[in-house]
């Protein structure tokens, strides 16, 4: 869609960079104009309007002018801040690999409502994780990610891919047709979904799923986002159902995500020596 040559919008802060003295570049995601790219001038001087406004997974709602280049941010008010995102690492590690996939996935200009609000909930999720819960009473710094953070961000891959037209086939052998029933099906991102026991044997790069993986995906693909509340998964099946849509996302991306391979760090143990100066990259440049 268009936007006039002054416009207001909604939007998420995806990205944002340092330019000149005082300037920032914001990559933005919007509800009706899909991913914008704005300059607000002056957001990083002390006393600016603008600078607490369009912090780093801001919700806001923005007035923008029309540039050659970059639209320019006259007007900013923050409708929610998330604040809570960036006081721990997990949280902070899973805004950005959520801002990163809607980054990656989306062309400037285009519109996509569904997307928007699934971004928003997501974040709105994270922001109040204690509130749904950890693993156990693990708070420490050693401690894994929330057990909550992790079926959220599962379920928002999967609504992510079908909001963008990539929803992988879970009903059907992507091969042959034939409607699945329990049996040892794989899993195939080139394919774009599940093989049913016969095709799958010889599919090179198909991985085993379980029928319970299967059902899992089923459900958080077709009930509204926040399904993942009410699910309480086998760290196995956990597994199946994160590596099937990390398959399915990297072979899209032709790449693996940046915070993925940075979730994938703290999950290895590094918190302690990763730091929350690492974020920054991720969201950045």
């Amino acid at each position: 869609m268009n936007a006039p040559r002054v416009y207001r919008t909604e939007a998420v802060v995806l990205r944002r960079h340092d330019v000149g003295e005082a300037d920032r570049i914001l990559t933005l995601y919007t509800p009706r104009f899909g991913k914008v790219r704005a300059i607000a001038k002056g957001a990083r001087r002390p006393k600016s309007r603008l600078g607490g406004h369009v912090e780093l997974f801001a919700h806001v709602q923005l007035q923008l002018a029309q540039g050659r280049n970059l639209d320019v941010v006259t007007q900013a008010e923050a409708l929610h801040h998330f604040r809570y995102l960036r006081d721990d690492l997990w949280k902070t590690a899973g805004a950005c690999y959520a801002a990163e996939l809607v980054d990656r996935f989306t062309e400037e200009r285009l519109e996509n409502q569904l997307l928007f609000d699934l971004l928003v909930q997501l974040l709105t999720v994270l922001d109040g994780l204690d509130a749904i819960g950890r693993v156990g009473d693990q708070q420490e710094e050693s401690a894994g990610p929330p057990a909550a953070m992790e079926l959220a961000l599962r379920n928002f891959e999967i609504q992510l891919l079908g909001a963008l037209g990539y929803a992988p086939e879970l009903r059907h052998c992507v091969h042959c047709g034939a409607r699945l029933v329990p049996g040892e099906h794989r899993f195939s991102a080139t394919a774009g979904g599940v093989l049913c026991a016969p095709c799958g044997r010889g599919h090179p790069g198909a991985q085993a799923i379980s029928v319970n993986a299967i059902k899992v995906l089923r459900l958080m693909a077709q009930e509204p986002f926040g399904i993942f509340r009410r699910l309480r998964l086998e760290p196995a099946a956990a597994r199946e159902v994160e590596r099937a849509l990390r398959a399915q996302i990297n072979h899209l991306l032709e790449r693996q995500p940046r915070a993925a391979e940075f979730l994938d760090r703290l999950r290895a143990g590094s918190r302690r020596s990763a730091g929350l100066a690492a974020v920054a990259p991720l969201t950045s440049g």
